[in-house]
């Protein structure tokens, strides 16, 4: 089975593991010197219900859940569910939220004639335009520099930022959840109308690309 570590672009992850993004992006050339096309993916094999699995580090003995999936433009999208309920999964959920396994790698198997090889810049790289996908992985090292967990990541710098401006680690980890409201008392430092205006400008200026 061949794997490619793509661009991971995760839009959302939630506290029930259940997260949004690009599990491969297409026609990226990664370190690997490996390119899938756009509908490349001609096959998936499917859990009953018709998702595709998510592992951990390719071990299907270890598997993490699983995703609603589809192609487009852009890359291979899915919707995808963590099963939290094992231990190895809600251990690996927490390293996704930190920063530390920041990867996503599709495993799949190439056909006889689907893929070719074409020089760029004078190097050669491997167009695959017809693939099998078995699954795709959660993995620590992405071929591609650009394999980070942005929303996830932001978040945590959000709530790092909020520390600062002299909330608890519960309270931050609250508002960076659910927004001022969500806190039901104070711990104590500043008063909350003043920290209340500084959220308003901290959220204003925050960059969260």
């Amino acid at each position: 089975m061949d794997h490619l570590i793509a661009p991971i672009e995760i839009k959302e992850a939630k506290a029930d593991g259940s997260f949004t993004g690009y599990a491969a992006v297409f026609n990226n050339v990664d370190l690997g010197r490996d390119v899938i096309l756009p509908g490349a993916f001609t096959s998936v094999k499917t859990t009953r219900d018709g998702q595709v699995r998510i592992a951990m580090h390719h071990n299907l003995n270890q598997l993490a859940g699983k995703a609603k999936f589809e192609q487009d433009e852009h890359g291979l999208r899915v919707d995808g569910q963590l099963t939290l309920g094992v231990s190895y999964v809600r251990d690996a959920y927490e390293l996704m939220k930190s920063g530390v396994l920041d990867g996503l790698s599709v495993g799949f198997d190439i056909p006889y004639g689907g893929a070719t090889y074409e020089e760029r810049g004078g190097d050669y790289v491997r167009i695959i335009k017809e693939a099998v996908l078995w699954e795709f992985s959660l993995v620590p090292f992405g071929m591609n520099p650009s394999a980070l967990v942005d929303s996830v990541k932001s978040i945590r710098d959000f709530e790092a930022q909020l520390r600062g401006l002299g909330y608890s680690q519960r309270e931050a980890k609250a508002l960076a959840a659910g927004g001022f409201k969500s806190l039901d008392h104070r711990d104590g430092g500043l008063d909350s109308e003043t920290l209340a205006d500084e959220l308003k400008n901290l959220t204003r200026n925050f960059d969260w690309s």
